[in-house]
């Protein structure tokens, strides 16, 4: 039963959704059309969402990139965070302890933030932290970008 809510939001989503045209922001209009919906080059990944990830490290280049698989959470600052939506277990806690090290300028990825119960409640908390002020909701994955002086907006794109 879990598969099939999982491909009727996917389905919901894609109705609801909208593409770069039909956003009014620049920075996320530049964001979908420069980064999002570019061509796959030579050399990228076949799989779009880690040729995604790869193209954000590389447009925001970011100083210090955490993953769980990177190990113990680092003392300092965070410019980058990749969390799993789909791994089970301390995904909550594990967002908490790095909060306090995600700044103005920070960007936080969560994969398959719509594959579980869970990932869908963390996705909608990080949407509403005061911190976070664009939200980019591809379905498969979800931006949070923390822009201080811009206003707090939430996107829906077909990805």
């Amino acid at each position: 039963m879990g598969h099939l809510r999982y491909y009727l939001d996917g389905l919901v989503h894609f109705f609801v959704a909208h593409s770069r045209h039909g956003t009014h922001s620049p920075f996320v209009y530049r964001l979908v059309d420069e980064v999002i919906y570019a061509r796959r080059r030579p050399g990228e990944s076949r799989n779009k969402v880690k040729r995604l990830v790869a193209r954000l490290i590389d447009r925001y280049q970011p100083g210090t990139v955490y993953t769980r698989e990177s190990g113990t959470i680092p003392a300092s600052s965070l410019d980058f965070v990749i969390v799993d939506g789909g791994a089970l277990g301390t995904l909550g806690a594990e967002v908490e302890a790095i909060w306090p090290l995600i700044h103005p300028g920070s960007v936080l990825v969560l994969l398959d933030c719509h594959r579980t119960p869970g990932a869908k409640a963390l996705w909608q908390s990080i949407k509403a932290r005061p911190e976070v002020t664009i939200t980019v909701d591809l379905f498969q994955v979800g931006l949070a970008f923390f822009r201080s002086g811009q206003a707090k907006e939430n996107f829906k794109i077909r990805y």
